[in-house]
């Protein structure tokens, strides 16, 4: 899929950060970690959350919901 122009790899390994303070999540494919993130209870889905893929890339909420959007269109 691609995102704003560049490659998004659902398969890559992401972690999920609540916020920049605490230790991420490691997740084994970057679809797990987004739907993590979405399922979060409100309370832990701060405007500083973020998924930080292998490769270095990094998705804010509205990343993170535009790509659960998509997973949820593809299957």
């Amino acid at each position: 899929m691609e995102l704003r122009g560049k490659r998004v790899d659902l398969d890559e390994p992401a972690t999920f950060y609540e916020n920049r303070f605490t230790h991420g999540v490691f997740f084994g494919h970057l679809s797990q970690a987004l739907r993590h993130a979405v399922c979060a209870p409100l309370t832990k889905q701060h405007p500083a959350a973020s998924i930080v893929t292998q490769s270095g890339a990094q998705f804010g909420w509205e990343e993170i919901n535009v790509l659960h959007d998509h997973l949820k269109r593809a299957h």
